[in-house]
């Protein structure tokens, strides 16, 4: 049982964005926009990576790593989204990581992300992303690539 906590104290001091870690302060999959930037994120990890996990930590200022956490999130909701908008969805499961030094009701997010072992892609239209789209990461950025 890997510790969380330790887990995302070491993502955030060793290591920058990269093929299997991602950053954000928030994520807002309550709007398209949101969620298609979710689903390329999710989409290019399990692609970059597949014969590893990949994480995205929530809740941590992109500049200095400050840990601000989030509010409380249910998994369901990413689970639903994953399922619904990616072909060959990789599995993937969120946890809410409590930090001590956080206010009350506040949670760092971490998403785990194991690829299915196949091209994780689009399965419809979001947002400006197409239907078909399959995505990789280029150091720190989530990249649209013909497959």
């Amino acid at each position: 049982m890997i510790n969380k906590r330790l887990l995302i104290k070491n993502l955030l001091a060793h290591n920058d964005e990269n093929s299997f870690y991602d950053k954000k302060r928030v994520i807002d999959i309550s709007h398209k926009e949101g969620k298609a930037k979710f689903l390329k994120h999710v989409c290019a990890l399990a692609n970059s990576n597949p014969l590893n996990r990949s994480y995205i930590v929530i809740g941590v200022e992109d500049e200095d790593n400050e840990i601000l956490g989030v509010d409380f999130f249910d998994d369901s909701k990413i689970q639903n989204l994953v399922n619904a908008y990616l072909d060959n969805p990789p599995l993937i499961s969120y946890e809410n990581v409590l930090f001590p030094n956080l206010p009350e009701g506040r949670v760092v997010g971490l998403v785990t992300i194991s690829s299915s072992g196949k091209i994780c892609s689009l399965r419809r239209n979001i947002w400006k992303y197409f239907g078909g789209a399959v995505f990789f990461r280029e150091g720190s950025i989530s990249m649209p690539k013909h497959y």
